[in-house]
């Protein structure tokens, strides 16, 4: 069972600045929203605000239309919220995650066995009985999810989880909670500065930057049609590269063509390019003209440093041999994987190249 979560009109002052301002999000019943946004972006506070651990200065949050101050315990009670930083008291494991079933007055027989459940479905449950503040990071923060899917919370709320954890770790943990909401109607936002992270377990993102909304959509639509140069760094281009689009729709990079066009008038652009979308040829080919400063192996790539118009990063296969440093090179970029991005005040709307 999930719930409707609704956001209208959300303004925040923190030490005499707006730290959030939101106008208008609406969560449906079991949707996944991930809030994706830098250091600073106003997440946690966001978080803070629909778990009404403190009200907003202006604004309302409702849940299945009802505001936490008219709800009172009744609906919070219907919220769980893991934060950055597993809270655990120095009791065993289980006793941590029977805590809030024995708040909301579940029988003592069975909280035990809802509670070793919890353990089990985040593979943590031959740990039930040692003290919860012994348990390494990665182990604790398991610990603190059991507890809130225990009460089968009708919205989840979930503070970069995974923050503190390894790359192997990390990537473990999100795996077993993907497999511990299968299934579940449970309404949920999580908020991540890693973009990985936001694609993998969303049905909607909302990129945040300076406590405001700049996009929302489906993962593939951020992807692929960033509004602007912030949100396509946010979601992981590698490359943010001043461009221009010509008469003709042909985008250029310091004159030189760069293999993409764009339907719209001519005038300055962003070309914002992945990577792996950095396509190399010959020096003499079409494209940009570029030297290789620095060639490094990367995890299924080698990444090239490229020098000319626009330093780029380039990711070639790592079973094609790249080109080596001091080597003249032409670049272009792949359509599929770029997208062109009005300058800032440019009254265009963004557009995937053709």
């Amino acid at each position: 069972m999930g719930a409707e979560l609704s956001v209208r009109g959300l303004r925040h002052v923190r030490g005499g600045r707006v730290v959030l301002d939101v106008g208008a999000v609406d969560v449906a019943d079991g949707a996944r929203l991930c809030v994706l946004g830098p250091n600073g972006a106003g997440k946690t506070t966001l978080l803070r605000l629909v778990a009404a651990v403190e009200p907003p200065r202006q604004g309302r949050i409702t849940i299945d239309g009802i505001s936490p101050r008219d709800g009172g315990v009744a609906l919070r009670r219907r919220v769980a919220y893991v934060t950055q930083r597993p809270a655990l008291l120095s009791t065993s494991v289980l006793r941590n995650v029977e805590l809030p079933l024995r708040w909301r007055k579940m029988p003592k027989g069975r909280r035990g066995a809802v509670a070793a459940a919890a353990l089990e479905r985040l593979r943590v449950a031959h740990l039930a009985d040692r003290p919860a503040t012994a348990l390494s990071g990665g182990e604790q923060q398991r610990v603190s999810l059991a507890r809130a899917l225990a009460v089968d919370p009708d919205v989840l709320l979930l503070d970069e989880p995974a923050a503190g954890l390894d790359a192997q770790s990390r990537t473990a943990f999100l795996a077993d909670l993907g497999r511990a909401l299968a299934g579940r109607a449970t309404t949920v936002v999580h908020v991540s500065h890693r973009p990985e992270e936001a694609m993998l377990l969303a049905d909607q993102v909302m990129a945040l930057l300076d406590g405001r909304v700049h996009q929302i959509g489906p993962p593939e639509v951020l992807t692929r049609r960033p509004v602007d140069a912030s949100v396509a760094a946010l979601v992981g281009y590698d490359n943010l590269v001043d461009a221009y689009v010509e008469a003709d729709g042909a985008v250029t990079v310091g004159g030189a063509p760069s293999g993409l066009t764009r339907h719209g008038p001519a005038g300055p652009a962003t070309a914002a390019v992945f990577g792996n979308g950095v396509r190399l040829a010959p020096a003499d080919g079409p494209g940009i003209p570029m030297r290789v400063a620095q060639v490094a192996p990367g995890p299924g790539h080698w990444t090239v440093a490229l020098e000319g118009a626009a330093p780029l990063l380039a990711k070639v296969p790592l079973d094609h041999p790249p080109p080596a440093p001091g080597d003249r090179v032409a670049a272009a970029f792949a359509p599929d994987l770029s997208a062109v991005l009005p300058k800032p005040g440019a009254p265009t709307r963004p557009d995937t190249p053709r």
